[in-house]
């Protein structure tokens, strides 16, 4: 399957993601082209302020990868995820709405069909294909690792087309295991950290950082993985206000790293505020 890679706005800032694929795909010998000249999603949030905006540059990082000629586009963001998935799953059902955006596009002479789907970096991961690849370079297994798999709330939004299941998804549990690592019933895997309200609106999201470090160390944790920017940084960096142990918070693409034996600063393992290794 053809893919093409979306990085989204808040990559470049992420405490050691990008560093982690990048070094991971170079070991494995993967390539995902990236989307050039590529624009913001809007996220979420932008559908409260226009409408036809906020459906525009969703459609227009998606024309770009459709003219690339791949089947998925994937992207390593849950809020650019959940917002390509939203949009296409509006535009394929409204041929009036995507007219209008299509007139936007056309500015550049892009145009937007919708016949490519949108996957997140871990479903890509578990590509069958893409899987059985990295699943033969694993040279340290974490065996001796409980980790506490966080989704966050975007991850199976909207619905449509998802074969996950919406509160309960499964896939980063499966890619753990693959690991070797012991996946623990983690009940607040779906919840949310606050996202981008954080920054307007501390004072209500602590408590939901609260809420989900609390259900790690509960099962007994030593450390949580999670799949998106913006709620890795929440439930890190906002530690330092709760009176708890601090509990390391991982992008999955590190541990898969550390798994295969790479070198942990190549991973940006020392980017994290929580320090974090295999023999801590």
């Amino acid at each position: 399957m053809k893919y093409a890679f979306y990085p989204g706005c808040t990559l470049k800032s992420a405490a050691g993601y990008e560093d982690s694929i990048k070094t991971v795909m170079e070991a494995l010998n993967l390539i995902i082209p990236e989307t050039k000249d590529w624009n913001c999603c809007g996220a979420s949030i932008y559908f409260g302020l226009d409408e036809l905006l906020a459906l525009t540059l969703p459609a227009r990082v998606m024309a770009i990868a459709e003219e690339m000629e791949v089947e998925k586009i994937v992207t390593p963001c849950n809020a650019c995820y959940a917002t390509l998935r939203k949009v296409r799953a509006i535009l394929v059902s409204n041929e009036s709405l995507k007219g209008k955006v299509n007139q936007a596009l056309a500015y550049e002479d892009k145009k937007y069909s919708g016949h490519i789907k949108v996957a997140h970096l871990i479903d890509y991961f578990l590509d069958p294909e893409i899987k059985e690849c990295w699943k033969q370079g694993i040279k340290v297994p974490l065996s001796s690792l409980r980790v506490a798999p966080y989704f966050g709330c975007q991850y199976s939004r909207p619905q449509v087309e998802n074969e996950d299941h919406p509160e309960n998804p499964k896939a980063l549990d499966h890619f753990l295991e693959a690991l070797g690592a012991t996946v623990v019933n983690f009940t607040a895997k779906t919840c949310c950290c606050g996202a981008a309200q954080m920054v307007p609106h501390e004072n209500a999201c602590i408590p939901l950082v609260k809420k989900i470090l609390i259900d790690a160390r509960k099962e007994a944790a030593q450390v949580v993985a999670a799949i998106c920017p913006l709620c890795q940084l929440n439930l890190e960096a906002h530690q330092k206000k709760l009176n708890m142990e601090k509990l390391p918070i991982v992008y999955f693409t590190q541990l898969l790293g550390l798994a295969m034996g790479l070198d942990t600063k190549k991973l940006g393992l020392d980017k994290l505020l929580i320090p974090f290794s295999l023999t801590a």
